[in-house]
């Protein structure tokens, strides 16, 4: 593996981290009192509508590779146990401290899945890069006080970073094995979106056919679930899965600054700080050797 490519799957990783980023800052401007399942439930199943669409573009590239069938569902029980713990976490504990532990377990967890499934070791720059983003993440999510620390909501959002690990991990393999990434995303989220439709139905449905419901599922089903998972596995095939891991922890850095920006939440000196630590380990692992 070249080192363009390699910062190519980097940014491709980013990108997907940035999508992911606007999923909080949609909820609450659009569906603020909608029950977190019944919002994670629709955005899944309008993601994976999008998905399939993108896949069936991208129809004469699908080449005779497939995801086994047991891969398949342990993807979509990863993903769809990542959004069900992960919105129940937020729920619990809020989304500050949710974030940072879901998506600071994801590294840790990542390579110990990598290790065994793949045999993949973590180079010594993953090591350092990792601790200094997930540094900048605990700064970033306990800017304003862990008052709202739970024990429930962080073993819940431990949880959630296991089941993306688990998706990261999983669908990599396939990717090395020459699966196309749209139609393996679009049958992942396919099948977890089947496993939470019932969620839909924690409150009336009849929330969707509101201007700002409908919007809202529209832009986390086009924009962080489609979009940002498409990057996310069109990324996967240039780095390792703990490379990846540790950059898409610009979400939570990402997720702030549009708090700050769009909802008005302010940002002290110890989130501005947390951001650029984020930044820093991001930046160290996409120059080191691969």
């Amino acid at each position: 593996m070249n080192t363009s490519t390699r910062r190519m799957g980097i940014l491709a990783v980013l990108g997907s981290a940035l999508c992911f980023g606007t999923t909080g800052t949609t909820q609450q401007l659009g569906v603020p009192d909608i029950s977190p399942l019944a919002v994670g439930a629709a955005r899944l199943l309008c993601g994976s509508l999008f998905l399939f669409a993108f896949a069936y573009i991208q129809r004469s590239q699908r080449g005779s590779i497939r995801m086994s069938r047991r891969d398949l569902l342990i993807c979509g029980f990863g993903v769809a146990g990542y959004q069900l713990t992960f919105f129940s976490a937020v729920h619990i504990t809020g989304i500050a401290i949710s974030t940072v532990t879901a998506l600071g377990s994801v590294p840790t967890f990542s390579a110990i899945v990598a290790y065994l499934v793949m045999g993949e070791k973590p180079s010594k720059s993953w090591y350092l890069g990792t601790s200094v983003t997930i540094l900048g993440i605990i700064l970033v999510g306990t800017a304003n006080g862990i008052a709202e620390f739970k024990p429930l909501g962080i073993l819940l959002a431990s949880i959630a970073g296991f089941g993306f690990a688990v998706f990261n991990v999983v669908s990599r393999k396939s990717l090395a094995a020459g699966a196309q990434d749209i139609w393996l995303t679009a049958t992942s989220f396919g099948v977890a979106a089947l496993i939470t439709v019932p969620f839909l139905f924690a409150q009336n449905p009849e929330w969707i056919l509101t201007s700002k419901g409908g919007l809202s599922v529209l832009w986390l089903g086009l924009v962080p679930t489609a979009i940002g998972y498409f990057l996310f596995t069109s990324g996967l095939k240039k780095i390792d899965s703990s490379t990846a891991a540790t950059v898409v922890l610009a979400e939570p850095a990402t997720a702030t600054i549009l708090a700050a920006v769009v909802i008005g939440e302010s940002l002290v000196l110890q989130s501005y700080l947390g951001i650029a630590i984020v930044a820093a380990g991001i930046l160290y692992i996409s120059r080191a050797k691969p």
